[in-house]
């Protein structure tokens, strides 16, 4: 069974050789700048087109993954999501295409991480805390506020704040941002 290190390298490394750029969100954003929490998906934003569906459905079957072309195809039409699934553990890539503004962001700021002996692409602190605002459930509000805390300092608080402000979330991240700092220990 592969562990979700081995999912993400695995899919990874087909997105590149597919040359299909990409841009992993959601939990496993989140465990890179806050909180580790379980997760049993890797979200995943592609730039891929229509056109590009028949050639990433081959190369994923090669490496064990379960995916249609036109389950693909018929997604980015409907600008909705598409869910490849890994054949050899309970994992699953829940992925979509290149929607909005938003999604264009995120992909153009993403960061490189390392996992063990591979890099990978994830969204930047900034626009998972923006984007995790902007979802708004309670469990994206704790992530948004672990970011915070583990990245206090690192952000670009004037780019977050301009994110926050496009996506009309602004009161919630002043809200969450007075939230946090009030609870953090005060320097001596």
């Amino acid at each position: 069974m592969r562990r979700i290190e081995e999912v993400i390298r695995a899919i990874t490394k087909i997105l590149e050789e597919e040359k299909v750029d990409y841009v992993i969100v959601g939990g496993i954003a989140v465990a890179a700048w806050g909180n580790i929490r379980t997760t049993r998906d890797v979200d995943i934003i592609l730039f891929i087109n229509e056109k590009d569906a028949d050639a990433l459905e081959g190369a994923l079957k090669k490496e064990k993954f379960s995916i249609q072309a036109e389950d693909i195809r018929d997604a980015l039409k409907e600008r909705s999501h598409f869910t490849i699934f890994d054949d050899l553990s309970e994992y699953y890539m829940d992925a979509k295409g290149i929607y909005s503004e938003n999604d264009r962001l995120t992909l153009k700021r993403r960061r490189e991480v390392n996992l063990a002996d591979f890099g990978f692409y994830i969204a930047s602190p900034e626009d998972t805390i923006a984007n995790k605002l902007l979802f708004g459930s309670d469990q994206d509000m704790r992530d948004a506020e672990g970011i915070y805390v583990r990245q206090f300092g690192n952000l670009d608080m004037a780019y977050l704040e301009e994110r926050c402000k496009k996506l009309e979330v602004y009161d919630d991240f002043l809200r969450m941002k007075e939230r946090v700092e009030r609870s953090m220990p005060k320097p001596d």
